[in-house]
């Protein structure tokens, strides 16, 4: 009987330090490194590049290599970004940039009007919102057609790079391939 109402006070005092532990949200380790949330909350880490700027009269083309990236969603998927943020997060969320680029060549190449750069004009429309203690979480405004992606802030130099394809794939396990590969 002791026995007993010892396991059961022991199976109590577990389930309550259990519920009382707070799950944390993933957050990356270095501010302003962007991963995309997969379906289950996974961070899947981005293609990295620093991207040539090239002055053309008053007009900036941006060129990242590579016609696509490795990285792949399909068109369709409910993406949400993450990024550590060191900053105030209104301020924070005023820096974010998201651009289409389109594959040319054998690259993918941006142009953007000086004008356009300087207001953040041409970037796609965001959501932000703080998220965990020091991120912020970004969601596209609409759903993304298919086609390149990067996403970055206006003070790096850094793109965090990705596609997007018309055919239906586990958003998370083909990104998660090409960094296996």
């Amino acid at each position: 009987m002791k026995v007993g109402w010892a396991a059961s006070v022991l199976a109590l005092l577990f389930i309550t330090v259990g519920l009382a532990q707070e799950v944390k949200p993933f957050e990356p380790e270095y501010a302003s490194v962007f991963y995309c949330l997969g379906a289950a909350g996974q961070p899947v880490e981005l293609e990295r590049h620093s991207v040539d700027a090239i002055f053309k009269g008053s007009t900036f083309q941006y060129v990242i290599p590579g016609e696509k990236s490795p990285v792949r969603f399909s068109a369709g998927d409910d993406l949400q970004f993450i990024v550590r943020v060191t900053e105030d997060f209104e301020k924070a969320a005023a820096t974010i940039q998201f651009f289409r680029f389109e594959p040319l060549n054998g690259k993918r190449q941006l142009l953007l009007k000086r004008s356009d750069l300087i207001s953040n004009k041409r970037s796609l429309k965001l959501e932000t919102q703080k998220y965990g203690q020091f991120s912020l979480k970004i969601v596209p405004s609409s759903k993304l057609a298919p086609g390149e992606y990067c996403i970055s802030r206006t003070t790096i130099r850094q793109g965090y790079c990705f596609g997007v394809d018309a055919t239906v794939h586990d958003a998370g396990a083909k990104a998660a391939d090409s960094h296996t590969q």
